[in-house]
């Protein structure tokens, strides 16, 4: 069964699934290594947020013609370039930086290479800048996933926070997502104009502290084929979407009903994982207090 959907409408048991002598892993296997991804709606899918058609619609260039290659060179490359520009005014290092990945980067040695054909796209030289652009913010190619369950909850737990409608209130069941990632990397798929293959990318805990503070690691799809000049820009298969079509790969769905959302942010807060310890700075202290007056009103302890 491609994905496999467990619902609960009791924490404690939810609670007792997920963990790491729960169920879940044991479903996975002895051998399995285990990845997993929180949101705050069970019936999003899992794309990454450069190509999620708001954020696309809010960042992209005015043009009347947009291609595959243009969303690579005119949209992502721009607002990596950008994060870059920014953190050299602030003196802030960039991971994997060189005078040889400069080189690469700068804007019309990138169009040259990536203009015609954006298959391959992104490299791995490319990885560590993404990854730290990614964890500040700035959309990218990289879906963000954790070794952790217990993360996995607290973003979806926090996640549905910023979902609470005009009335003050939960309406949307959130969703922790788990597969292994030994069997998901390098699953590909194949369509009439284009073939795509998932990849599991780790990286150095120094490429950002909040990716080590989140025992982080990513998904990504690659395109290998139909990425390019001549291709009208489409967004692409979701993760969810191609691993629906392969009988070889199990991804785990587990949900849980939104009316247990604040006592889930106390219960990860037990368990020492909180906007404090996952953003370690003056930031993260700022969105534990938000977070723990909104869990308290949202589990009935205010």
């Amino acid at each position: 069964m491609p994905i496999q959907e467990h619902k609960f409408s009791d924490l404690s048991d939810f609670w007792r699934f997920i963990s790491p002598d729960g169920d879940l892993i044991q479903e996975m296997g002895k051998t399995a290594r285990p990845i997993f991804r929180g949101q705050g709606n069970a019936s999003w899918s899992l794309g990454p947020s450069a190509l999620r058609q708001p954020v696309i619609d809010q960042y992209k260039r005015s043009r009347s013609i947009w291609r595959q290659t243009d969303h690579v060179v005119f949209f992502e490359h721009e607002l990596l370039s950008s994060y870059a520009h920014h953190c050299d005014e602030m003196g802030l290092a960039i991971p994997g930086d060189s005078h040889e990945f400069r080189q690469k980067a700068e804007f019309f040695a990138f169009a040259e290479k990536f203009g015609s054909n954006a298959n391959e796209w992104p490299t791995e030289d490319f990885y560590p800048l993404l990854a730290s652009a990614q964890h500040h913010g700035v959309p990218t190619r990289l879906l963000d996933w954790t070794r952790s369950p217990f993360v996995a909850a607290y973003f979806a737990g926090t996640q549905a926070f910023d979902l609470i409608n005009s009335c003050g209130c939960l309406t949307d069941d959130i969703v922790v997502w788990g597969i292994d990632a030994h069997k998901v990397h390098l699953i590909r798929h194949e369509t009439t104009t284009a073939i795509t293959e998932i990849h599991h990318v780790e990286l150095a805990g120094a490429t950002s502290k909040n990716l080590a503070a989140q025992k982080g690691c990513f998904l990504l799809v690659k395109w290998l084929v139909g990425q390019s000049r001549n291709a009208d820009f489409e967004i692409g298969p979701a993760i969810d979407d191609i691993l629906r079509a392969n009988a070889d790969v199990t991804l785990h769905k587990v949900v849980l009903s939104h009316q247990h959302v604040g006592n889930l942010i106390f219960k990860c807060n037990d368990y020492g994982i909180s906007a404090a310890t996952l953003f370690p700075g003056y930031d993260g202290a700022g969105k534990a207090a938000k977070e723990f007056t909104l869990a308290k009103r949202h589990s009935g302890k205010l």
